[in-house]
């Protein structure tokens, strides 16, 4: 299994910068995508796959509230947390630094805000055919660009990364955020040179799901300059990769590398082929082939199939959009029943609801009418309700007669009776005042939003 070979981070310590209107300071991995929080898909992933550990970087301030969260679901995995400072200037690499000293074999690595539909196993594989030092997992853009924003109308523009690649290994040449630009992308003569069929594509989504070789995580260890993984590590791991390995001059005879710091640019020290590199490709259950290794630095990626579902959960628009898809994707999503999107313990009384999730102790009353809702835990929707298209987050108070219609509510809201709110995003905590009719609007109580009256 994969867990004999591979260990597993899920990194679930984001501050949700992109998504305040709303979080407003909750953990950013326990938003709802369905009845579930968004950090299990991920987590539920890794269990399908073999793996029995899973190690789970936090906030110090939310671990306590994710654990809580986690045990409640259940799942079949011994999960190690690690938590990072609240107040820290903390990036996913200085994260994986953090525990750099747990990390025994080659890692598998994911974001909590990754909802994405594959096989690990072929992912794996190739990881291993290739003789990688690093995979990473490519997608296809643009999948949460079907939905209307809730909120006041604004010009969007979707992120985009430039990723260049070789179409015949599938070797990763060159790797940017497209906003690093102003209008021109300068390449490197020598990069050009060397690889002069390179495909260089800005529709392609990095799922920050990474098979990452030890030597890696043991550079960045002693690498402090490296603060995030996809906007530094990658970029510079992929560059080394044009470099030729530089000779190491010995002292004496004998350099001990252990005895120094190396410098940020011997990443070379560590890209070697150990005793122990052997003996994993000859224990290896996964299929291999002849390797290059020409180079001791290999970086590839790997595509998903153009029609599996995949979403980075990390702004407004793809918050939605998951949670709108999610009764659709849910059985090839994670290999369960579209029965588990409704809790037991939620009671409904209605007969009138279609392709909605419901999660628990959550009372929908008799008279209401809902379809394509995502509705959380401990919500109460009284009588003649109709939601469409909505996502209503943790403890949500829906009063008599009020229509709601591709809205996000925040959790703890309240909808007072009669309300009639269309494209609309309520902050959480805050009361929608009664017979209140609005649209396109975003309703908060947070310091540093518009008050709408």
């Amino acid at each position: 299994m994969g867990q004999q070979e591979f260990q597993a981070i899920v990194l679930a310590a984001g501050k949700g910068t992109r998504l305040p209107e709303i979080l407003e300071g909750r953990p950013k991995c326990l938003l709802p995508i369905g009845p579930y929080p968004m950090v299990w898909y991920p987590l539920q992933l890794l269990q399908r796959h073999g793996f029995t550990e899973v190690i789970v970087i936090v906030q110090e301030a939310e671990k306590q509230e994710i654990q809580q969260r986690l045990d409640r679901l259940q799942l079949k995995l011994k999960l190690d947390y690690y938590s990072i400072p609240t107040d820290a200037e903390c990036g996913t690499a200085d994260a994986m630094r953090l525990v750099s000293d747990k990390i025994k074999s080659d890692l598998v690595v994911l974001s909590c805000d990754s909802v994405i539909e594959v096989n690990l196993y072929p992912l794996l594989s190739k990881f291993r055919e290739k003789d990688a030092s690093i995979q990473l997992l490519l997608l296809e853009g643009g999948k949460d660009q079907d939905v209307v924003m809730p909120g006041p109308k604004s010009k969007y523009k979707a992120e985009k990364d430039l990723i260049g690649y070789d179409k015949t290994t599938s070797k990763v040449l060159f790797m940017a955020s497209a906003s690093d630009f102003e209008e021109t992308v300068k390449l490197s003569g020598h990069l050009l040179r060397e690889n002069p069929e390179m495909t260089i594509s800005s529709n392609l989504l990095d799922a920050h799901v990474y098979i990452i070789k030890k030597w890696v995580v043991e550079y960045l260890a002693v690498t402090e300059l490296l603060s995030a993984v996809k906007g530094e590590l990658l970029p510079h791991v992929i560059k080394k990769q044009m470099l030729s390995a530089p000779v190491v001059v010995e002292s004496d005879g004998n350099l001990e590398y252990g005895a120094i710091k190396p410098k940020v640019d011997d990443v070379f020290q560590y890209a070697t082929y150990t005793e122990m590199d052997t003996k994993i490709d000859k224990a290896s259950i996964f299929n291999k082939e002849e390797k290059l290794t020409s180079h001791p630095i290999r970086c590839y990626a790997y595509f998903t199939n153009s029609s599996a579902f995949g979403l980075r959960v990390n702004n407004v628009r793809s918050f939605l959009s998951c949670n709108l898809k999610i009764f659709e994707i849910f059985p090839t999503l994670t290999g369960l029943s579209e029965r588990e999107l409704v809790s037991q313990t939620s009671s409904i009384k209605s007969t009138q609801i279609t392709k909605c999730t419901v999660g628990d102790m959550t009372i929908i009353n008799e008279k209401t009418s809902l379809n394509l809702d995502v509705i959380a835990n401990g919500c109460t929707i009284q009588s003649k309700t109709r939601i469409n298209n909505s996502v209503l987050m943790d403890g949500v108070m829906v009063e008599e007669n009020v229509v709601l219609d591709n809205c996000i509510v925040g959790e703890k809201a309240v909808i007072k009776s009669g309300s009639v709110l269309k494209n609309c995003l309520i902050g959480p905590h805050f009361v929608v005042a009664a017979n209140t009719k609005k649209e396109n609007v975003y309703l908060s109580n947070a310091d540093g939003f518009m008050t709408i009256d």
